[in-house]
Formats: structure tokens, C-alpha cells, sequence
């Protein structure tokens, strides 16, 4: 299968989209022991509190996204 260039730079600009989208989840975690040392937390507390933010982020996009297309425009 041929790739046009067009269809190459989409899922380059994709790919890149994805990795910059996910640089602050990695980034979190590599420095998670010392987000738990700084707060007086443990671990786990932050790291629960990691998995909350990020799983609450759709439902924020959602919400506002709709909110913003309502009252925004």
C-alpha cells in the first residue's frame, strides 16, 4: 500500500498531536515520587489522584465544550 503525501503528513501531524497530548501523563508519572514527597502524600494518594484527573478530563471537555458552544458563540 502507497501512501499519498498527504495521507503521510496527516498521520505524521497525528502522531505528533498524540505524543504531545500524552507528555503530561508520562511527565506526571516519572516525577510521581516527588509530587508525593513534596505534598507530605503518599504514593498511591497521588497516583489515585493522577488517574482521577485524567479520567474526569472527557467529562470536563464535555460539559464545558457544550457550555462554551452554547453561551461561547
Amino acid at each position: 500500500m502507497s501512501w499519498t503525501r498527504e495521507q503521510r503528513n496527516v498521520t505524521i501531524a497525528a502522531y505528533l498531536g498524540w505524543t504531545l497530548d500524552a507528555f503530561d501523563f508520562f511527565l506526571m508519572v516519572f516525577v510521581l515520587k516527588d509530587i508525593a514527597a513534596e505534598f507530605a502524600s503518599t504514593i498511591p494518594a497521588v497516583a489515585f489522584a493522577l488517574t482521577l484527573t485524567l479520567a474526569m478530563r472527557p467529562l470536563g471537555a464535555l460539559i464545558f465544550g457544550r457550555l462554551a458552544d452554547r453561551f461561547g458563540r
